[in-house]
C-alpha cells in the first residue's frame, strides 16, 4: 500500500521533547514531519503549563528512601503532595510496586546519575536552539529556589544536597537575610534557602514551544494536527504511521509523544511502565512586587513561575487515567499557602489547567532505538524536567539518527533497563 506522504523521519509528539527532536534533525539536513493532535505550545500540550523550571540541579526522582512510610499520610491529606484516583488503583500498582523497589538508596543515587547527565547537557543545547529560533528573550539564566520555614525542613534536604554534590550540581545555602535581598517578592518567614545559579526560567513556557515550532516549519518542516493510531510494518520494519487523515511512510521512527507514549511504544517493541503524573496549576495576577525566578517551598509542595501573563501556580502529583476528568479541589487548597508567601497577593483565580507529565518508576526518561527496531527511537518519560532536558535529548536523537557517537553512555535510558 503506497502511503500519502512520505518523510525521511516522522517525529509523532510535538511538545517540548518532540519539537526539539525535529529542530536537531532538521539541523542535519533531514526532512521531518511532526504528528500531534495539538498545536505545539497550546493548552492542550503538557508543555503548556508547566512549571517554567530549566533545572541544573533537580536530580532527586520521586521515589526516595522511606517513601513507602509516607504514602499513606499524603493521601490522607487533602492539601499533600500526592494523590490517588482509586477506581485506577488496578492499572496503577504494578507501576507503584516498580517505583518502590527503586527506591532504595543504591536506586536513588543510580536514576540521580542518569539524571544529572542529561542535565549536564542543558544548557549547550538550549543555547543553539535559543539563538537559532530567535527565544532568548522567553528564558532567563537568574538561577532558582527552594525555600524553608523550618530548621527541621531545611534539615531534611540533606540526601538532596548529598547528591548535588555527587553529581556536580552547584547549590549555595542563603540565610534569612540573602534570600531577602535576592527575592524580595516574598513574605519575611522562611529561614533557609537553597539557590541553585546555574537554573534559568522560561517566561512562558507554551509561547517557547510555539515559537520553536514556528521556527521549524519556517525552515520547512512539516506540521500535522493528527492523531498517530497505529505502525504499519514492511518485511518485519515499521515504515508507516499510521494517522487520523491519512498515512505516513518514514525510514526512522522517532516517539516523544509524552504520556500518550505507552501504547505505542509497546507496538514498537518496547513495553514500559509509563503513567501520567497529573499536575495542574493557577494563574494568579502578577503581584506588586514580582517573584523574579521559579521558586518551590517544599513545606508545603507547590511552586510558582514568574510567567508574562500572571504569576503561575503549580503542585502536587496525581495518578490517574491519563483522559480522566481533573479534579481542581487539591491546587484550590493550595491558595492560602500561596497568599502566606507571597507579599501582596491577589489569589483571584484567572485560569485553571491539568497537564499530564509522562513519568517510569525511577524517573528516568527513555532515550534510545527501540530493543527491536534500529530505526524506531523512543524520546519519552521525562517526568517534571521534560522542558529541561527536551532540547539535549533532540540533540541525542539526532546524533543516533545521523550515527555519531552522542557522548554518553545510554544504558540507563533503555526502555527494558
Amino acid at each position: 500500500m503506497t502511503s500519502d506522504h512520505q518523510q525521511d523521519v516522522i517525529v509523532i509528539g510535538g511538545g517540548i521533547v518532540g519539537i526539539s527532536c525535529a529542530l536537531f534533525l532538521q539541523r542535519d539536513g533531514r526532512r521531518v514531519t511532526v504528528i500531534d493532535p495539538a498545536v505545539p505550545g497550546s493548552s492542550d500540550q503538557t508543555s503548556f503549563g508547566n512549571a517554567g523550571s530549566i533545572s541544573s540541579s533537580s536530580v532527586l526522582p520521586t521515589a526516595l528512601p522511606g517513601i513507602y512510610k509516607k504514602i499513606p499520610g499524603m493521601l490522607a491529606d487533602p492539601t499533600g503532595p500526592l494523590a490517588i484516583q482509586w477506581r485506577y488503583l488496578l492499572r496503577l500498582t504494578p507501576f507503584l510496586l516498580s517505583l518502590l523497589r527503586y527506591s532504595s538508596r543504591a536506586h536513588v543515587e543510580e536514576s540521580g546519575r542518569a539524571i544529572a547527565a542529561i542535565i549536564h547537557r542543558v544548557y549547550d543545547a538550549y543555547q543553539i536552539l535559543l539563538e537559532e529560533t530567535g527565544t532568548r528573550d522567553l528564558v532567563v539564566r537568574n538561577g532558582s529556589l527552594k525555600v524553608f520555614k523550618t530548621d527541621q525542613s531545611f534539615a531534611a534536604t540533606a540526601f538532596e544536597r548529598e547528591l548535588l554534590e555527587q553529581n556536580d550540581c552547584r547549590y549555595e545555602v542563603l540565610n534569612e537575610d540573602e534570600l531577602r535581598q535576592l527575592e524580595p517578592a516574598l513574605q519575611p518567614i522562611f529561614k533557609h534557602a537553597i539557590f541553585m545559579p546555574d537554573s534559568s526560567t522560561a517566561l512562558n513556557p507554551g509561547k517557547l514551544v510555539s515559537r520553536f515550532a514556528e521556527h521549524f516549519v519556517a525552515k520547512g518542516g512539516a506540521i500535522v494536527r493528527a492523531e498517530a493510531r497505529d505502525i504499519r510494518f514492511a518485511d518485519g520494519v515499521p515504515r508507516t504511521v499510521v494517522a487520523s487523515n491519512g498515512d505516513y511512510d518514514a525510514e526512522t521512527i522517532v516517539l516523544a509523544a509524552g504520556a500518550w507514549s505507552r501504547d505505542m511504544a509497546r507496538r514498537l517493541g518496547a513495553p514500559v511502565l509509563l503513567e501520567a503524573e497529573r499536575g495542574y496549576h493557577i494563574m494568579l495576577p502578577k503581584p506588586p512586587v514580582m517573584p523574579q525566578r521559579f521558586i518551590t517551598f517544599p513545606d508545603r509542595k507547590f511552586a510558582i513561575l514568574p510567567h508574562q501573563d500572571g504569576l503561575r501556580v503549580t503542585t502536587g502529583i496525581e495518578y490517574a487515567k491519563v483522559d480522566a476528568p481533573p479534579d481542581y479541589r487539591r491546587i484550590r487548597r493550595m491558595m492560602p499557602f500561596a497568599d502566606e508567601s507571597i507579599r501582596d497577593l491577589d489569589t483571584t483565580e484567572q485560569s485553571i489547567w491539568l497537564g499530564r507529565r509522562p513519568t517510569l518508576p525511577n524517573s528516568v526518561p527513555v532515550i534510545g532505538h527501540s530493543p527491536k527496531h534500529r530505526n524506531v527511537l523512543l524520546a519519552f518519560g521525562h517526568s517534571h524536567l521534560g522542558l529541561t532536558m527536551g532540547p539535549a535529548t533532540g540533540q541525542i536523537i539526532a546524533d543516533l539518527v545521523a550515527g555519531r557517537d552522542p557522548g554518553l553512555d545510554l544504558t540507563p535510558y533503555k526502555p527494558n533497563r
